[in-house]
């Protein structure tokens, strides 16, 4: 089974040596073998001093309004970058969005962003929060003008783009430069595949239950999530439709990004709009109250049948959450590389 799932601060560069290596420098990013290849984009090349702007911006209230939030408001490291038990997170001056936030780990690999995947590709991921009224409520290019007068920032974006120039778009690469970086592939399941620690046994027979009942569907390869989206039969009717609503196509309402299952342990609450507090709630709700609506009939017969008999024990869901446990990745969430450069 594990080879079913398996795939095959730093100081700013100078200026000058940025303009002569043009070229995405992937050692800078550690990814071990089990993961996928890693992405490259010839128009945003990664460098020290990218990664270095990227950080400090992900982590500055300058992002927002009325200089209260960063992105780290909502997505903190120690919980896997996800906003700290919230079910939703809070705007500028407190208004509640209306989706849990999602981590924002090991992003470099995916081609849909955001629940509903509206986004393709991070630098159009990195603007919309900046942008929406119910979260960092400003304009990227107001948010430029401040940036403009930090002698600070003025420094950083000429280190790493070569001019002090400072525009949307420079910050934008240098938020997706950071978060193609954040790499999570060391927890002690990616351990245990390397031969370096073993699995308890409560662990391996919580791995043998989600083959069985179908968790593997869609929390496959070694990302655990196949990058699509899904109706799971969470509701009759769809307040919030998901890709539906970004598509416009009546077939994808109450469809969802898959979430991994990398780190869920630290992740609560769980689904799109944070509607379960646990992960004995996920459990019991696939285990008894898959609704199915309509567009859930894309579910596959094998976990329709999963999710109506057949039911799991209390000793077997207790073996489960030790598996998803064991998916957790301490090193990434303390990670100096990763964590808030203005502390």
């Amino acid at each position: 089974m594990f080879v079913a799932l398996a795939f095959s601060s730093c100081k700013p560069d100078e200026p000058d040596t940025i303009l002569k290596n043009q070229k995405n420098d992937t050692a800078l990013i550690s990814v071990s073998s089990e993961m996928p290849p890693i992405v490259k984009f010839s128009d945003n090349p990664i460098t020290k001093a990218g990664l270095d702007l990227g950080r400090f911006l992900f982590y500055d209230t300058l992002l927002s309004q009325n200089n209260t939030i960063s992105c780290a408001s909502c997505h903190n490291q120690a919980m896997a970058f996800t906003d700290n038990n919230k079910k939703v997170s809070e705007g500028t001056v407190k208004q509640l969005g209306t989706r849990n936030a999602m981590p924002t780990f090991n992003l470099i690999w995916f081609d849909s962003l955001f629940w509903d995947s509206r986004a393709s590709r991070l630098k159009q991921l990195a603007l919309m929060p900046i942008q929406n009224p119910l979260e960092m409520n400003i304009t990227p290019e107001a948010v430029v003008e401040k940036l403009k007068l930090s002698s600070l920032y003025k420094l950083k974006f000429k280190n790493a783009f070569g001019s002090d120039t400072i525009t949307p778009e420079r910050l934008a690469m240098a938020l997706e430069q950071f978060l193609m970086s954040i790499v999570s592939d060391n927890s002690r399941f990616d351990k245990s595949k390397r031969g370096e620690v073993a699995l308890t046994p409560e662990e391996n027979r919580g791995f043998e239950i989600a083959g069985q009942k179908g968790c593997f569907n869609c929390h496959k390869t070694s990302l655990f999530t196949d990058n699509l989206s899904h109706n799971t039969g969470l509701d009759l009717y769809f307040t919030d439709k998901g890709l539906g609503g970004f598509t416009k196509k009546y077939n994808q309402e109450g469809k969802f990004k898959t979430p991994s299952l990398r780190n869920v342990a630290l992740t609560a609450p769980y689904m799109h709009d944070g509607r379960f507090e646990t992960l004995e709630k996920v459990i019991e709700f696939y285990d008894h109250d898959v609704i199915p609506n309509l567009n859930s009939r894309n579910i596959s017969r094998t976990f329709i049948e999963q999710a109506t008999r057949n039911r799991i024990s209390q000793e077997d869901s207790k073996a489960l959450i030790a598996f998803l446990n064991s998916l957790t990745d301490y090193d990434m969430v303390t990670n100096p590389k990763f964590s808030n450069p203005f502390k």
